[in-house]
């Protein structure tokens, strides 16, 4: 149970597989289901603003503006870019900056 945040109460509708899965789950992980729930949730708002964030590199915006909108830091965008094979740049003096920082 989460000690230290506050917690607010909210309501959703799910079909039985589904709460079935979770609750599956939240047994694997000897949790009850609403900590369970709350890290699932956590976890895929965390990936979708990384997939965000990616794509609208991919469209042309800025870097540090998308590493931002990822909620990482220079080295950490860069990191998932390499891993998704995306690259940043192959000019000379975009890696003689990334070296100086």
């Amino acid at each position: 149970m989460l000690k230290t945040k506050e917690l607010a109460r909210t309501n959703v509708m799910l079909d039985r597989e589904t709460l079935k899965l979770i609750d599956e789950f939240a047994k694997t992980m000897s949790e009850d289901r609403s900590t369970v729930i709350r890290h699932l949730i956590k976890k895929a708002l965390l990936e979708e603003r990384l997939s965000l964030a990616v794509r609208k590199f991919q469209e042309g915006a800025p870097f540090r503006k998308t590493a931002e909108m990822a909620g990482l830091d220079y080295w950490d965008f860069q990191a998932e870019l390499d891993k998704r094979g995306i690259p940043v740049s192959a000019s000379l003096p975009f890696a003689r900056r990334r070296i100086k920082q």
